[in-house]
Order: C-alpha cells, then structure tokens, then sequence
C-alpha cells in the first residue's frame, strides 16, 4: 500500500515537471525569438557575404524548429513578429537596413499561424517593413 502511495506521488510530480518543463519551453523560444531580432536588427556586417551566410542560417534554423518542434516554432514566430513590429514603430523611418533585413522582416509581418492573408494584408505589412528611399 505504501509503495502504491509513493508511485502515485511521484507520477503526479513527474507530471508537474512534464508540464512546467513544457511551459518554460514555450517561453525559452519567446526570449530568444526576442534576442534573435534585437540582434538582427542592430548587427552591423563586414561584408555581404558574411551577411548572406547569417540570413541562411537564421532561415534555416527557423526550418528546422519548424520540422522539429511546431508549438516552439509557433512560439517564435509570434514573438518574432511582434518583435519586429514594435521595431518598426520605434525606428520609422530613422532607421536603415539592408534589403537582407527587410526581405526577411517582410516574411516575419506576414507571418501568420494559419498562413492565410489576404493581398491587402500583404501589401499593408510590407508597405512598413520597406525603406525609405529620399
């Protein structure tokens, strides 16, 4: 009987953690979607080359994570957008990118958990992620 009582503690504390563990993975994805885009957007490259190579990286780790792990990739892209959209308010048109940035800020405002926009939405989101040409 004693032993039955501790299987059942231990099964719901092991269930607990499961579900914490969970929790606290969703939200690891949210901070570091957060630090992915402050880097992205303040970084400064030496050449395109070294800029090409960091965009497919980013690229591909967003792949993978969504082959991987789709609530974590959910997570991140959420986190992602919004990250990038408070940018985009905060910066206007003070701010210059390089066309790796804004073709990649583009896909991160239309990102959509359903994937389904419309040409209007579209073509308002990329309307605030384009430069400013003078």
């Amino acid at each position: 009987m004693r032993l039955q009582i501790h299987i059942a503690i231990w099964f719901t504390l092991g269930l607990a953690t499961a579900s914490i563990a969970q929790h606290n993975g969703l939200s690891f994805y949210q901070e570091l979607a957060r630090k992915d885009a402050l880097r992205e957007q303040t970084v400064a490259f030496s050449n395109i080359e070294d800029e090409k190579d960091f965009w497919n990286d980013q690229i591909q780790f967003e792949n993978d994570l969504r082959v991987q792990n789709v609530a974590a990739y959910q997570v991140y892209m959420n986190e992602k957008r919004m990250a990038y959209s408070k940018h985009a308010e905060k910066c206007k048109n003070d701010c210059t990118h390089s066309d790796f940035y804004y073709k990649q800020a583009g896909f991160y405002f239309t990102y959509s958990d359903d994937t389904i926009l419309t040409k209007e939405a579209v073509g308002t989101v990329v309307q605030v992620a384009s430069p400013r040409i003078f």
